[in-house]
């Protein structure tokens, strides 16, 4: 599923459409995408989360984009979510599948007298974890199910930006739970600058325009 929509991000759900789409998807689908909302992550970030990212109450999470890590407070539906599953208590919480630990040979087409043949070139190790695009696949078809639009694995993490900002938490806050490397590109994350055009045009046409269209109406009558 692509990272946007048509309208350029990916779409922010409400709470309760979390919760519809929590209560569709599988294990450990359902889990992974919990997680990258209580934790404001990536999905490839949660995917590859380890056992012993979980310590005391907080998880660490290794940012792969920014190649630093953060340490979130799990939260109370967090802690619940997890503790209802049995997650491996050593290595990665959710292992790739065992048909996807094969190593998979690499090859390279090579021309000789008008003929093709393939050359072995290499091996790549099999995925430890569970990949990023298993748990598209899912979310998918579960949106496909509840008729939702543009929603991506980048929703949950936009959401819970979203959220806390309409929530009235300080951006440099959001910021230290998203991990975003600067607060422009946080702002361009929540679409501020597009949404503060929105709200000057309703208060411009609800608020001015409105009490000089009242005062107008009150002239002629």
């Amino acid at each position: 599923m692509p990272k946007v929509s048509r309208r350029g991000q990916a779409e922010v759900l409400s709470q309760d459409q979390l919760a519809q789409l929590w209560a569709e998807l599988d294990y450990p689908h359902t889990l992974i995408t919990r997680l990258a909302y209580y934790t404001g992550s990536r999905i490839s970030e949660v995917c590859s989360l380890r056992a012993e990212d979980i310590r005391a109450g907080q998880m660490v999470i290794h940012q792969s984009k920014t190649e630093r890590t953060k340490t979130v407070v799990m939260v109370s539906p967090l802690e619940r979510a997890i503790g209802q599953v049995a997650l491996p208590k050593v290595g990665y919480l959710f292992p790739a599948a065992s048909w996807t630990k094969a190593t998979v040979k690499q090859y390279r087409i090579q021309r000789q007298d008008g003929s093709y043949r393939f050359e072995q070139v290499g091996e790549r190790p099999p995925r430890p974890h569970i990949s990023p695009r298993a748990v598209d696949k899912a979310l998918r078809k579960t949106c496909d199910l509840l008729g939702f639009e543009g929603v991506s694995t980048h929703t949950f993490r936009r959401s819970l930006a979203t959220h806390l900002y309409d929530a009235g938490v300080p951006l440099r806050q959001i910021m230290a739970i998203t991990g975003h490397a600067s607060l422009a590109s946080l702002t361009s994350y929540l679409n501020l600058e597009q949404r503060a055009a929105g709200d000057a045009l309703l208060l411009f046409f609800g608020g001015v325009a409105g009490a000089m269209l009242d005062c107008l109406r009150g002239e002629e009558g």
